[in-house]
């Protein structure tokens, strides 16, 4: 359209399904960039050729009593009902076999 009178930036809109948006929002999340930004760099990147996108940052987990204290925290504000101290050992047994198995 050389006669057109559209001036940068251009909206383009894009019909996703829930899923799809989800997925693209989990994977800029990942890269801490926006949905935006990654869109366009995998939309502006030649065929065959890696999008111009970070890498996926990795999720560091303090370790100790402070990340017990947190998960446990955050576990009795879902269930309120259920006393702290019957929820301690779970906790710690579910984090225990989490760290156990990344490795």
């Amino acid at each position: 359209m050389p006669d057109s009178n559209r001036q940068f930036p251009v909206r383009v809109d894009l019909r996703l399904t829930e899923e799809e948006r989800n997925y693209l929002n989990e994977e800029a999340l990942k890269r801490g960039i926006s949905r935006q930004e990654l869109l366009r760099a995998r939309v502006l990147t030649e065929a065959n050729e890696p999008a111009p996108i970070p890498k996926i940052k990795p999720v560091h987990y303090s370790s100790g009593r402070d990340s017990i204290d947190r998960a446990i925290d955050a576990v009795t504000r879902v269930y309120s009902y259920v006393p702290r101290h019957k929820l301690e050992p779970i906790v710690c047994t579910v984090i225990c076999a989490l760290n156990a198995r990344a490795k």
